[in-house]
């Protein structure tokens, strides 16, 4: 394998600790919520690595870093990367080693192979996971085309800043947003942690990622009658909260019973008026299902819906399903999956095909290339918190075989 191991091993590690000291939090962890101090450090930060190892490098309109190993053809370009935002008390790998991967592979493959074929790219997406402004994948979803100025706008922080407000602190226009609109890229691939605890308890560092899940989520209103806790016999109750619970398990036994690797979730839930001595009257509730499998999305979902509506019909409970969004799973791309499979074959490190159970950029750039992905291996399947980690053997090991799958894509060896 051309790409060696311990040739990435120490510089991914420091990088990333690097970009997590930027918006390190006192309570632990880190946070870099969209064009706040800490992503403006991260952003320039970025900008510098990709520099250091020869790449033209631009922000496009609404921030996403892009550094650039032109190639010597004309074909579409062949871009990696992954988003540089994290959630509040986020780890030092959600999105960062995606980032930080893809210019270590770019820089690596530039001293060893000179210009590519295909033109290749690392993007820093500015944001994917909504902690600020909650309209995830502002990054990717530019560049597909899938928003506005009146969406920038319209969503408004905690602090009553509007997104658009703060593009223009950064000194972007939110009148450009247009301009980020990408038709070039033919090919991306993305370098992220698995977020889960499937290769750690099978003893492997890397899976070839066969597809993301789809993901089905409802808001649901429970409504019964108030009324007073100590004068209202059971027979004649119509309790929100009692209802509810029976659907929550009803929930689960839709997933059980759908199989693996079909999850569903009751995340969120709200009692009214939520006091000890009332016979609750109304519950608010989240549902989520998640698979790959489309055809299991589908029937389990039905299941969801039938369940929960009989459920309120027996016990005399009003009920209000209403339908989220409906996202069905993105399967990766052949010819991806296929750079990627060679490159492990070539190897020798052991892996396994899976499917991703999280949502991430990859999923919005299937809109307009043909699309893959690398895990790595997470220690005890903690993501999204500051005791995230992963070996670093494992960390180098990604990016020795991102290198080798960006050169088979952009290079054709």
């Amino acid at each position: 394998m051309r790409e060696r191991i311990e040739n990435f091993e120490h510089d991914v590690a420091t990088m990333l600790d690097q970009l997590y000291a930027l918006g390190a939090h006192p309570d632990g962890g880190t946070y870099r919520s969209l064009y706040d101090p800490a992503w403006t450090r991260a952003q320039e930060l970025i900008t510098s690595w990709m520099v250091e190892r020869g790449l033209d490098v631009r922000v496009d309109p609404v921030g996403n870093v892009v550094g650039r190993l032109r190639g010597s053809g004309d074909g579409p370009v062949v871009a990696t990367g992954s988003h540089m935002d994290t959630v509040r008390n986020g780890g030092r790998l959600d999105g960062a080693y995606g980032v930080v991967g893809g210019i270590l592979a770019l820089g690596a493959l530039a001293r060893s192979a000179g210009t590519p074929t295909r033109t290749l790219e690392v993007i820093a997406f500015c944001e994917e996971e909504g902690s600020r402004f909650t309209n995830h994948y502002w990054g990717s979803r530019s560049i597909v085309g899938l928003t506005d100025e009146r969406e920038a706008d319209r969503s408004v922080d905690k602090a009553g800043t509007s997104l658009a407000e703060a593009m223009r602190d950064q000194g972007l226009d939110p009148g450009a947003i247009g301009a980020a609109r990408r038709d070039d890229i033919g090919h991306f691939l993305e370098l992220h942690v698995e977020q889960g605890g499937i290769l750690e308890s099978e003893g492997l560092d890397l899976a070839l990622v066969t597809a993301i899940t789809g993901i089905t989520r409802w808001d649901v209103v429970v409504t019964g009658e108030a009324n007073h806790a100590g004068t209202t016999p059971m027979n004649l109750r119509h309790d929100a909260l009692a209802g509810a619970a029976e659907m929550v398990s009803a929930v689960e036994t839709a997933a059980l019973h759908a199989g693996a690797p079909a999850v569903a979730t009751v995340g969120r839930l709200s009692v009214v008026p939520d006091q000890i001595n009332v016979v609750p009257g109304k519950v608010v509730l989240t549902v989520e299902l998640r698979t790959p499998d489309r055809e299991q999305q589908v029937s389990a979902g039905k299941a969801i819906e039938t369940a929960l509506v009989e459920i309120a019909a027996r016990r005399g409970l009003g009920i209000d399903l209403d339908l989220q969004h409906d996202h069905e799973p993105v399967p990766m791309s052949p010819d991806v999956m296929e750079a990627v499979r060679a490159t492990l074959d070539e190897s020798g490190l052991p892996y396994r095909r899976l499917s991703s159970g999280a949502g991430h950029d990859t999923q919005l750039m299937s809109r307009v290339a043909n699309v893959g992905m690398i895990f790595t291996s997470s220690r005890g399947g903690i993501s999204h918190s500051p005791l995230e980690d992963t070996d670093p053997r494992a960390l180098g090991a990604g990016v020795a075989v991102l290198a080798g799958a960006l050169r088979r894509l952009a290079y054709g060896s």
